[in-house]
Parts: structure tokens; sequence; C-alpha cells
């Protein structure tokens, strides 16, 4: 569950991360290269009177991935709700996401505690804006549960998670990922949906479940240019501890 970085506890600030760096993270959005099956998207379109063929599901993460990784700087809101295994209902937070890819992300919540993660390269830091202390550390991508779907080429999360397009609408596309026999021993996320827009290329909502059954779930909007100066270094004024 999603809280406040306060001092004393900010030693595990990863645990928070796994959310949001599976929200960029199922996009390979640090990749380079065509993905798995991304030459479907080059096919001609089926010939009128016959049914519509699903679009690839890699082809439209290659898409999107490509699209965010071109654009600059930008920034979306988002909603975060978290529901407990066994419950119907659970918290919410609020904030905003920055992404200057391929290098950074940060997330700033809003509501209702105020807190900050950002991550460049592999450096992650983070830190409660009322306080004066933060954690930072440095993010092993084979050994951090999750962070694989951020760090690694999209090619190789192919040959990790099996991807199936759930639902189509006129401008938008749900993908589901489940990870592999291999993979589902040793990772908490059991399958996540995407749902991303395919007029502007941009993730509209992401939803997964862990292996106890919390459900997570983001809704983003309003994707937006920004400037990027000192929006991704670390602020000077937090007294910064090793993870």
């Amino acid at each position: 569950m999603a809280r406040p970085v306060e001092h004393g506890e900010a030693r595990r600030p990863v645990a928070p991360l796994v959310a949001a760096l599976a929200l960029a993270g199922l996009l390979g959005l640090l990749a380079a290269g065509p993905a798995p099956g991304a030459a479907a998207a080059q096919e001609p379109s089926a010939p009128q009177g016959t049914a519509d063929a699903a679009p690839s599901p890699w082809a439209v993460l290659d898409q999107a991935r490509r699209s965010l990784a071109g654009a600059g700087a930008e920034q979306a809101e988002f909603v975060q709700s978290y529901v407990p295994a066994g419950f119907s209902s659970g918290e919410q937070e609020e904030g905003r996401i920055a992404l200057l890819l391929p290098k950074c992300l940060r997330w700033d919540y809003d509501e209702p505690f105020p807190k900050s993660f950002l991550l460049c390269d592999e450096e992650v830091w983070a830190w409660n804006p009322e306080d004066r202390r933060g954690q930072k550390g440095s993010l092993d991508r084979e050994s951090q549960p999750g962070l694989d779907l951020l760090l690694l080429p999209i090619e190789d999360l192919g040959d990790r998670y099996e991807a199936r397009v759930t639902e189509t609408g006129e401008d938008w596309v749900a993908i589901r990922l489940e990870p592999k026999a291999e993979l589902a021993q040793r990772t908490e996320l059991t399958e996540a949906t995407l749902v991303v827009d395919t007029g502007t290329d941009r993730l509209r909502e992401l939803a997964y479940r862990d292996r106890e059954g919390n459900r997570t779930r983001f809704e983003l909007s309003g994707y937006r240019s920004v400037e990027p100066r000192g929006l991704f270094e670390a602020p000077e004024w937090i007294v910064w501890e090793e993870m």
C-alpha cells in the first residue's frame, strides 16, 4: 500500500515505486528496435466486408513507446487506486508523472500525502517534500521484482510475458500481459491490463494484480509538454541517505 515517505521508514522506497514503475515499464520505454510481432503493424488492413484482425499487442506497445520516447519531456495527471485482497474498495491517491525518455521518470504524489520519486537510468531517489531527508540508491533490473518491465528491452519482455488484446474501441486497445511460467515463480505481478489510446499513443489506464490478490489501478490524463530544466534532478535541499 502506498504511504508517505517518512523518516525512519524511507529505507523501503522501492516498494511503493513498483506500482509506478509498472505504469511506464510495461511499455518497454527504454528499449530501441522492433518489438516481437511488430511487423504486423505494417500489414495492410483487411478488405471491406471482412472482420478486422486484432492488432498485434507488441506492435501497439512498441508504437506507444516510440511516440513517448520521441516526444521530449511530458507530464500527465494520474489517479492511483489500491484495493487490498478480499476488499471491494480501498485507497486512492493523486498526483503527476513526468517523463523524459529514455532517461528519466518522476512521480509526485499530491493527495492525500505528498511524496516524490525520481528514477534516472538506474538511480532512484525518494523523498517527502515536507521533510528534509530522503533516500537514494541504485536499482538492479534483474533482482528487483517487476523492474524488468521498465528496464529490459521490449523484445526481451516478449520472452518473459504473454501478451494479448482483450478489447478494442474506436481509439483504444486493451492489452493483457501475463508472466510466462519461469518468470511467474519469481515475480509478484500475476497479470496486468493496459489501455492504450491509439490516437495519441499514450497510456490511458493500467490495472494489475499481485500474487496476494491486491489490485492497483492507474488512470492517466492531460498529457502535455513541459520544461525539463530542474524537473529531473534530485532536490539539493534534501539530506540524502543511502538505501
